[in-house]
């Protein structure tokens, strides 16, 4: 590990009298509440077409050819923290981009969404997670506060018996004296159960924990079937949890039960798996719930955030919490009862193909929908309707259909309809602005016969070279670190095309590519026992293009959105972005990352493949200005002011949909 210190000067930075005119960008997504919001109103819709360029700072080294970079950064006191694609943190003077110091754990770098501030009498910390570790740093200069964890690290693997491997991937809740964090797993049989977990920010210790599979006896365990949950997994936060500080209220959305897509070993509703759960943040109790998925077969996991809004009814301003859907629908509660403030209809569910599996009876379907749910096969041109038609004969089309052995059309596809994003609240107008998807997926599984096992097909194809244990030999190279020195993108496109004397595996399919990965990325690799019956799985995560890799359905394939919270009305609904491929569509595209709203009216986002960055209008979703970055921004921008100048800054980080990847992080303002 290395850390370089520069000499730092806080004495002007620091000075009241200079804070006064300063607004800090604390919090990721702009406050606990996840709002997405400023009240700064220096760049207005009369004057944002004068936005231009104020610095640019490359932060780093890629992590590959398909690196990418998510983060939103944190601005305090004039200075801004970043991350760079390998995880290495960063301060900068938020004015002109100059470096301040760097931290470079050594990191390959991952996914990683923002970082996390601490301050109590005088007292600061900054906080990140790479991977599963925590790391604790001096905002000040960047060096590891020693008397956190190990040394200014924590591991935070659960002490659980499982090969999963685990991640924290967007920052937790900083509430009082405690960091509140949930976590990334796999999402088959090896992951780890989920969990909530509160530790101290001062030294690392646990101070509660919230498990979302419940033990035996405990409540929400008799919707698992019986025997099931001593292997059930996931039902994990991974996409990061709401705070209510008032109310010292915590919403923590979690994702799917495991293994996806066929749930023969875990029948029965699966609580708390896709749910909203509101957690006292003090104690780790649960005060309510909601299951906006039973027995989830489609990995319909809660994809972002919730938003704490407001809404007026009947003359009264209700205090709510908002939860959009990978489904497409937007779910509202009362904060403190947990009351839907709109119909939620029971819908029936079709039976299930596959031996074993039951589905829910039915599913809660909110009235507010913002993703189509009906697929319609494009109508582009002819030979692009062709080409769809073509793929989709034969295949299962109804909506709401579970998986089978075969094909199934997935509308809105797996990343959304809302993506990890999140919603912002515009408190002029009581609306949600949010980006969504609205294209089509191939839900295809296919039979896993018995006597599979990860640990067989590494045995049978790599175990000569490199080992069975992984442990190198003379012929091939130890795979005990890959994870630290290779992406998960080269690691499958070593696997597919080889490398050096290395032949490649293009044979694999999915299932056996997925395998052989599990296994070679374990921390402590183990043999698997091979199974002993027939299962499923995924035979990828795909959407339905046409002959020119464009959504096979009809547009828009990407949309903003602005809801009337107090009506549940969309108030308006506006293509979002294009492809490189096509960049004169105006169709949309499928997009990554959030908004962020201003007291002015203007809405900034970049989000799309086409690398542009915009400002929209909040009444009515018109684009007011645009500039182009040198990669696509799929990160939630940030906006702060620097004696009395508002900045709007945004990672480019690029790479995730194919564009070119970046490591820049761009600010612009007013001349």
């Amino acid at each position: 590990m290395k850390t370089i210190p520069i000499a730092l000067i806080f004495i002007i930075i620091t000075s009241p009298a200079l804070a006064q005119s300063d607004t800090n960008w604390p919090v990721y997504l702009g406050d606990n509440g996840r709002r997405h919001y400023s009240d700064l109103d220096e760049i207005t819709r009369e004057n944002v077409t004068q936005l231009e360029v104020a610095w640019v700072y490359n932060s780093g080294d890629l992590r590959g050819s398909r690196s990418t970079m998510y983060t939103s950064p944190l601005v305090i006191n004039r200075v801004l923290y970043g991350l760079s694609p390998l995880l290495d943190a960063f301060a900068l003077d938020a004015a002109t981009g100059e470096e301040l110091w760097r931290f470079e754990p050594g990191l390959r770098g991952a996914a990683q969404r923002g970082l996390m501030w601490w301050e109590r009498n005088g007292n600061k910390r900054l906080f990140y997670t790479a991977g599963h570790t925590l790391f604790a740093l001096d905002p000040s200069n960047g060096t590891p506060i020693l008397s956190f964890g190990n040394n200014g690290q924590l591991d935070l693997t659960p002490n659980i018996n499982r090969t999963g491997n685990i991640s924290v991937t967007v920052p937790g809740i900083v509430f009082e004296n405690t960091l509140i964090l949930g976590f990334s797993t796999a999402e088959d049989s090896s992951a780890f159960p989920g969990s909530i977990r509160a530790f101290s920010a001062l030294d690392g210790d646990l101070v509660w924990q919230f498990d979302t599979i419940p033990a035996p006896d405990s409540p929400g365990s008799d919707t698992w079937a019986d025997g099931s949950l001593a292997s059930a997994g996931g039902a994990n936060v991974w996409t990061g949890m709401t705070l209510d500080e008032e109310r010292g209220l915590l919403f923590a959305p979690t994702g799917s039960a495991t293994p996806d897509f066929y749930g023969a070993n875990r029948l029965g509703d699966n609580l708390y798996a896709n749910c909203l759960l509101a957690i006292d943040a003090r104690t780790g109790q649960l005060e309510w719930h909601f299951q906006v998925v039973r027995h989830d077969l489609w990995d319909r996991d809660n994809p972002s955030p919730p938003t704490l809004v407001q809404l007026n009814r009947g003359g009264r301003t209700i205090d709510a919490v908002a939860l959009t859907t990978k489904s497409g629908h937007l779910y509202v509660f009362d904060r403190e009862t947990g009351e839907s403030i709109y119909p939620i209809t029971e819908v029936p569910q079709l039976p299930s193909s596959l031996p074993g599996e039951s589905p829910a009876p039915s599913q809660p379907m909110s009235s507010i929908a913002f993703s189509r749910q009906v697929f319609e096969i494009t109508e582009r041109n002819e030979q692009a309707q062709r080409f769809v038609a073509e793929q989709i004969e034969g295949w299962d089309l109804r909506p709401g259909a579970p998986p089978r052995v075969g094909t199934v059309l997935l509308q809105p596809w797996y990343d959304g309809g809302a993506e990890w994003g999140g919603s912002a609240f515009d408190p002029a107008s009581n609306n949600l602005i949010l980006n969504a998807n609205d294209v089509p997926g191939i839900l295809e599984l296919k039979e896993v016969p018995a006597g599979f096992s990860s640990y067989g097909i590494y045995a049978q194809h790599c175990g000569g070279c490199h080992g069975l244990t992984l442990q190198g030999t003379e012929t091939a190279p130890s795979l005990l670190d890959v994870r630290n020195r290779l992406s998960t993108e080269e690691i499958s496109q070593i696997i597919r095309g080889g490398s050096g004397r290395m032949p490649g595996f293009p044979q694999f399919d999915e299932i056996e590519r997925r395998a052989l990965m599990r296994y070679i990325s374990s921390p402590e690799p183990s043999v698997d026992a091979p199974t002993t019956n027939v299962t499923y799985a995924l035979g990828g995560y795909i959407y339905l293009r046409d002959h020119e890799g464009l959504p096979g359905n009809t547009p828009p394939w990407g949309t903003l959105n602005s809801i009337d919270l107090n009506t549940g009305e969309i108030a308006w609904a506006v293509p979002f972005g294009n492809y490189l491929s096509h960049p004169n569509l105006g169709f949309g595209a499928v997009n990554y990352g959030g908004p962020v709203v201003t007291a002015s009216g203007l809405i900034f986002i970049g989000a799309t493949p086409d690398k542009m960055f915009r400002a929209y209008d909040t009444r009515s979703g018109d684009i007011l200005w645009e500039a182009e970055l040198s990669a696509a921004g799929f990160s939630t921008p940030v906006t702060y002011g620097v004696n009395g100048k508002q900045f709007v800054v945004i990672a480019a980080g690029g790479g995730r949909t194919g564009p070119p990847s970046g490591a820049e992080y761009i600010a612009f303002s007013l001349p």
